[in-house]
């Protein structure tokens, strides 16, 4: 922080000795400007959920972990996995069902 300051009071410095017009607003003008960037809780409440997440996924049994990261993050239908797994579309829908009861017992 002390070095970003000193750097801003340096560049300003620069620009009166350099002659150059400088343009000023009122401090009041601030408020207006957003700030994009999460807050500092939320991006740490991100971190805690995605860690629980990944623990949770890892919990389940390695078939039915593959299916609910194919079919939520990486976004496949459900017949696109049976077709891959060569397994019927009801199985796959039962496995994931089952995946995804065991993941809100496990969030929850």
């Amino acid at each position: 922080m002390t070095w970003l300051i000193t750097l801003t009071r340096n560049r300003a410095v620069d620009r009166l000795r350099a002659g150059g017009k400088v343009t000023t607003t009122t401090i009041d003008l601030a408020d207006m400007v957003a700030d994009e960037r999460p807050l500092a809780s939320t991006l740490i409440e991100t971190g805690q959920d995605e860690a629980r997440l990944t623990h949770c996924v890892g919990m389940l049994e390695s078939g039915d972990a593959t299916l609910i990261r194919t079919a939520f993050f990486e976004g496949s239908t459900y017949a696109e996995l049976a077709s891959r797994a060569a397994i019927p579309l009801g199985t796959i829908k039962s496995r994931i069902r089952r995946a995804l009861m065991k993941l809100r017992d496990c969030l929850a």
